[in-house]
């Protein structure tokens, strides 16, 4: 038995709607300081259950699609030696790497959607425009030199390269 196996099971009533923004019993939660908080003691387990476990105790949340949403992303360098930061909803920066990866998923419907993978089995949905940016940033890149670590069989995959690590930003075939 694990400590968080012994903790006090509780009853938060918090959701995460799709769009990142936090509710609690029905009302927003608008203190970006509150979010900040709950989001530090969030984990995903497993099945896809979402926890807040704090030392004392630990209970279930909903969260409607993924908990955090990239809004943003600036980029320092150029080609293979560049480093891409994404900004979340609650203006926390995650650097593009081996670490916190960019992946491509298909949901239900078969429709791809880019994600990146965060700690404790959490994951941040990007948004389109961010997307949009990181598919331009790909596309100058395949009409120049190709990164040395992309598969020279595979030109025809939009890669972008961060902090030494080339990310497709096309979905596998299921």
């Amino acid at each position: 038995m694990t400590p968080s196996d012994e903790l006090e099971l509780q009853n938060f009533d918090i959701e995460i709607r799709a769009d990142g923004r936090w509710f609690h019993e029905g009302g927003e939660i608008k203190r970006l300081a509150l979010v900040k908080l709950f989001a530090s003691v969030l984990s995903c387990d497993e099945e896809g259950r979402y926890w807040l476990t704090t030392p004392v105790e630990k209970g279930e949340i909903r969260v409607q699609d993924t908990p955090f949403v990239i809004q943003a992303m600036r980029c320092e360098g150029e080609g293979d030696g560049q480093v891409i930061y994404l900004q979340d909803n609650i203006e926390r920066e995650h650097r593009l790497c081996a670490a916190t990866p960019l992946e491509m998923r298909r949901d239900k419907t078969g429709q791809a959607r880019p994600f990146i993978m965060l700690e404790k089995g959490l994951c941040a949905l990007i948004k389109h425009a961010v997307f949009y940016e990181l598919a331009e940033m790909a596309l100058a890149a395949a009409d120049g030199k190709m990164p040395d670590a992309v598969d020279e069989d595979n030109v025809d995959d939009l890669v972008i390269m961060s902090d030494g690590v080339a990310f497709s930003l096309m979905a596998q075939e299921s």
